[in-house]
């Protein structure tokens, strides 16, 4: 990677990075009414994912999108705005933080619903082959997500049908408050 690339990365993590702080802050001081859930650490994914879209491609992610909507969305109050409920937000304030899309920005879904996601991006890769476009759908889960049945399902009809996807788990260790080892064997 080049220089002047490097600098581009750095500066988008950084950007990441403190548009969460600033939305850490106000949530800590009571400033929004919904849940909010930060992807501290996870910077990183969420630009290489952003910098690897081509302009077709499209984006699926579970109820932890803030880092993926915050690397594709220049314009950082319009999601701030929509996590203060306010008009002015992305989805004019009804979408909150875990269900946050963007299709301007080609995130095109986000569920709150564990492993919901995996369907959805099955249905639009599906789409895309159809209509023989050369678009790739990009769709982040969690480890949690991989106990549910529509996930195998998911990528099984996505294997079977050679559809042009890219699965991406983000495993924190971490159920709410219980760790991964503690509630379940190894997958």
């Amino acid at each position: 990677m080049k220089l002047q690339e490097q600098i581009t990365v750095a500066k988008a993590l950084l950007r990441l990075r403190l548009r969460m702080m600033v939305l850490n802050e106000e949530y800590k001081n009571g400033k929004f009414k919904i849940p909010i859930h930060l992807a501290f650490g996870h910077e990183s994914i969420a630009v290489a994912v952003d910098s690897s879209m081509g302009a077709d491609d499209q984006l699926v992610c579970s109820h932890r999108n803030l880092h993926y909507n915050l690397a594709r969305e220049s314009h950082f109050h319009l999601i701030r705005d929509e996590f203060l409920l306010r008009q002015e937000g992305i989805a004019r304030g009804i979408l909150g933080s875990m269900n946050l899309a963007n299709p301007a920005r080609k995130v095109m879904y986000s569920s709150s619903v564990l492993g919901n996601n995996m369907p959805v991006a099955t249905g639009l890769a599906l789409a895309n082959s159809v209509m023989e476009l050369d678009s790739v759908t990009i769709v982040v889960s969690g480890d949690g997500a991989m106990e549910e049945g529509s996930f195998y399902e998911s990528l099984m009809f996505m294997r079977y049908q050679e559809l042009k996807v890219i699965v991406i788990i983000e495993n924190n260790g971490w159920s709410l408050a219980t760790r991964t080892s503690e509630r379940r064997a190894d997958i």
